[in-house]
């Protein structure tokens, strides 16, 4: 008896939630809500809602048993992928508009790729480097297409964007290992939510931008507005995410189809007029897409 896959159909899932969580957080960005203040509204929403799911499911919103090795590589996987990754994205969000900020974060594979190669020891034969080739390339042909409107943060838009992807790529590889010696999705949603909003919200205190977030949070209904945001993209995604991490059948296949959100952003974006879908972006995604699955599948 054939049983549906699980954790494919997860990845597909939350990739449709992040790309319409992005750009529903691009429109806000481009009211002048500060990527900070965007990335910390969302912790908060999706981190309540999600203990909450926790508590109701399990009794505990942490897990109580789980080895302190886990712990410990789920709190730093939270404030690498998302006190600094998700700040970082937003920023290129803002710079770049989200078609362009979300095809650089879909190229994390790449770079957990590479750490593997210069940390691990893990090789990287042809098909692999063919794939970071196609990869780069259809990031390119999308990214460094012209558009007066958003020339003049094109250099800090495309930095802001790679830092994501470093960081979606390190939070993802640390969340799994966390999973695999004692934690269940639900309770590392939790955890790295939790563990992301007070790095954020410590990094706010220390640089003194609290106060600018938290106003800018609350005029023009923003937080209800990221609340919904939010709730697609991080409550739903982040779950969806971590399940197809624990149940696709490798890290690769879910990687892979976790990084299909541009795919979903492009039109989108394009029927809600947010930006035109050209020949030129299509190829774009699609040549990054197989970059991706030439490195990920196996």
């Amino acid at each position: 008896m054939s049983h549906l896959p699980l954790g494919e159909l997860a990845a597909v899932s939350a990739a449709i939630c992040w790309a319409v969580g992005s750009l529903l957080f691009g429109r806000i960005g481009r009211d002048g809500v500060p990527a900070g203040a965007m990335n910390l509204g969302k912790l908060l929403v999706a981190g309540s809602v999600l203990a909450l799911t926790a508590l109701v499911r399990t009794g505990h919103v942490v897990p109580t048993d789980a080895p302190t090795s886990a712990l410990l590589l789920l709190a730093v996987s939270g404030v690498v992928g998302l006190t600094i990754g998700d700040t970082a994205y937003f920023g290129s969000m803002i710079a770049l508009g989200v078609p362009r900020a979300i095809l650089l974060l879909s190229s994390a594979p790449v770079f957990a790729a590479l750490g593997g190669f210069l940390w691990l020891g893990e090789r990287l034969d042809a098909r692999a480097l063919l794939g970071m080739a196609l990869v780069f390339a259809g990031i390119a042909l999308v990214v460094l297409r012209p558009d007066p409107s958003r020339k003049e943060g094109l250099v800090r838009g495309i930095a802001l964007g790679i830092v994501a992807a470093l960081g979606q790529a390190g939070g993802s590889l640390l969340s799994r290992r966390a999973m695999q010696v004692g934690i269940d999705p639900l309770a590392a949603a939790v955890g790295r939510i939790l563990v992301g909003g007070v790095g954020l919200l410590a990094i706010a205190l220390v640089t003194r931008d609290a106060r600018v977030w938290a106003k800018a949070l609350f005029v023009r209904r923003t937080f209800v507005r990221i609340a919904v945001a939010g709730m697609i993209g991080s409550y739903c995604g982040i779950w969806l995410a971590q399940t197809s991490l624990l149940l696709a059948r490798s890290t690769g296949v879910a990687t892979t189809l976790l990084a299909t959100s541009p795919i979903f952003a492009l039109p989108i974006a394009h029927v809600l007029g947010h930006e035109k879908m050209t020949v030129r972006s299509g190829l774009g995604v699609l040549t990054a897409i197989a970059g991706i699955a030439a490195l990920s599948l196996r």
